[in-house]
């Protein structure tokens, strides 16, 4: 969809040739940038700023100036704009270093007057009649230009969101006392959101020059910073997206309503109302849910059909069950996978297996291949069809080996009926006492059952190998819609008072930067299980797909304790 869009825009001037509208396009380019910009200090860090129309004006006259007086080429003086508009960003950063909310909002107002009253001053920038910059990009150069930089700083926002300088800035935001705690130095990472700031506002008023030809003082002034600080209200806090959709609004509309005898000033004020009320989390925040719940719905329909079986069938009283087996001898060893499983998440074990015992995996009711049976969708209800399952198969002597969601349904299964089973393995087992999902997150999961890019965007991180990570993108897919709220719901029952006597050697497997489950929580379930415990490194939640020759190891010896 991403690539289409930007195709889209790249043909654009191919298919509408008229310069007013290339013009327009440009500018909503060139106010994403500013907006990006003051997202950054104020949807990101959390840090009040009224003044960054200055950042502006500081990029487009020192832009404009060093083109026309020391003839620089534009790819130099936009740069060398945006450069010095950074470094004020870092001088008016310090007053945040002891200002906050209302006190760091009146000084950043003081400043963009400052500046525009200095401007207004100086001959050299044409005072407040203006500075004509000639000649300038041509219509189709500015939109090519002002496109292509704008799309270059979206993906270095996106990847600095998730990044340690994005995380630190969204710390800092959520509580300055709180993140300083965790070593995160917060003066400077607030020097550098100002500054990074600064730079992109420098940046588009170094474009927004070279653009329109034109500059005057009132062009920067205080009701700009008001503008570009509607964008982001409007459109989305603490987001890229929003940045965009905030500047197509306030960009596109004025054109359009040019000719009409409506006010923008009450338009604009109206539509901060209105989105306030019935869109607190900005524009963007539920035009995202509108896509993933409805544009991309049949999509994802289609992209079910992908999924195939590879392994058998066999009928249980619970439904038909889909697996994957690899024969041996005795004990078989039982791969039983978590939440968004199915047996693929055992794939990189089952293509290095050499090991002279049976391997099986399976798909749990509602995931994968096997049947979508009308059952509640709890812990129980799981544990019987496993149960089922092995006595269906007439496995005698059994090895269950789960990961995450996995492990609670054996310990389950394990404090109701236990026979044939010689031992079990627990790769980063959900807490024994229950994984506590918070409610505010039940509303995003509904979402993932319609949305294969949402899937993908969870998956892809986790699994290195990119068919594999495909291959369980359409598994999760074609998972009962129940589970996605489901399960998580299904794993806040505490099993600690169920399995304090179980006569069942265990073994506990987990790596030591899990994202998921904490030490303190894997210290806890050990405990209460008596288990032994193996520590992998650097793989978090899913051991099994990142470093499967390490497990397999671990099982080989556990397999030669218990069957010896």
């Amino acid at each position: 969809m991403m690539i289409l869009l930007l195709a889209a825009l790249y043909i654009f001037p191919i298919l509408f040739k008229n310069g007013f509208i290339l013009m327009i396009m440009s500018l909503m380019f060139i106010n994403t940038l500013a907006a990006m910009g003051l997202n950054i200090v104020t949807g990101w860090t959390g840090l009040v700023s009224i003044g960054h129309a200055a950042f502006m004006s500081l990029g487009a006259y020192v832009s404009a100036l060093s083109f026309l007086k020391l003839s620089l080429p534009l790819f130099i003086s936009i740069p060398f704009g945006a450069i010095f508009a950074a470094v004020f960003g870092v001088l008016l950063g310090f007053p945040s270093l002891r200002l906050k909310g209302f006190y760091l909002a009146i000084v950043t107002m003081g400043f963009v007057v400052s500046v525009e009253q200095l401007f207004g001053w100086m001959k050299i920038t044409g005072g407040h009649i203006g500075l004509k910059v000639s000649p300038v990009m041509s219509d189709i150069v500015a939109y090519y230009t002002t496109l292509t930089i704008t799309i270059f700083v979206i993906t270095l926002l996106q990847f600095s969101l998730n990044s340690k300088t994005g995380r630190a800035f969204k710390a800092i935001r959520e509580n300055e006392i709180v993140a300083a705690s965790f070593g995160i130095d917060v003066p400077r990472y607030k020097l550098l959101s100002f500054s990074l700031s600064a730079f992109l506002g420098g940046l588009a008023g170094g474009l927004y020059a070279h653009t329109v030809g034109y500059i005057a003082p009132s062009d920067f002034g205080l009701m700009r910073s008001l503008e570009l600080l509607a964008m982001i209200v409007v459109g989305g806090l603490g987001s890229v997206g929003g940045s965009v959709v905030g500047a197509a609004v306030y960009t596109v509309i004025p054109f359009f309503l040019s000719r009409s005898n409506i006010s923008l000033s009450i338009l604009f004020g109206g539509l901060i109302i209105v989105v306030m009320l019935l869109f607190p989390q900005g524009i963007y925040y539920y035009l995202k849910i509108f896509y993933y719940r409805w544009i991309e719905s049949p999509i994802t329909y289609v992209m079910k059909k992908f999924s195939k079986s590879v392994g058998k069938f066999v009928e249980t009283p619970f439904g038909k069950v889909h697996f994957v087996v690899k024969d041996g001898k005795n004990p078989t060893i039982i791969m039983v996978h978590g939440n968004w499983g199915s047996w693929r998440w055992f794939k990189p074990v089952f293509l290095k297996w050499n090991l002279p015992w049976r391997l099986v995996a399976i798909d749990l009711p509602g995931f994968g291949h096997s049947s979508k049976p009308d059952l509640p969708i709890n812990l129980e209800n799981y544990a019987k069809y496993l149960r089922s399952f092995i006595d269906v198969m007439g496995y005698k002597e059994t090895i269950l080996v789960g990961h995450s969601m996995g492990t609670s349904v054996i310990l389950k299964m394990l404090s109701e009926n236990s026979s044939g089973v010689i031992g079990a393995v627990l790769i980063s087992p959900s807490p024994v006492d229950g994984y506590k999902t918070p409610e505010e997150a039940f509303p995003v999961l509904k979402l993932y059952e319609r949305s294969f890019s949402m899937v993908k965007r969870y998956i892809y991180p986790v699994v290195p190998d990119k068919k594999l990570a495909r291959e369980i993108v359409f598994d999760v897919l074609n998972m009962d819609k129940r589970g996605f709220t489901g399960n998580p719901r299904a794993l806040l029952e505490d099993l600690s008072s169920q399995i304090p006597d179980l006569n069942v050697r265990i073994l506990i497997i987990r790596c030591d930067n899990d994202p998921l489950i904490t030490s303190e929580e894997f210290r806890k379930t050990s405990q209460l299980l008596k288990a032994g415990e193996q520590v992998l490194k650097g793989c978090g939640h899913v051991p099994q797909i990142v470093v499967p020759d390490n497990v397999i190891k671990i099982l080989k010896n556990f397999i030669e304790e218990v069957d010896s």
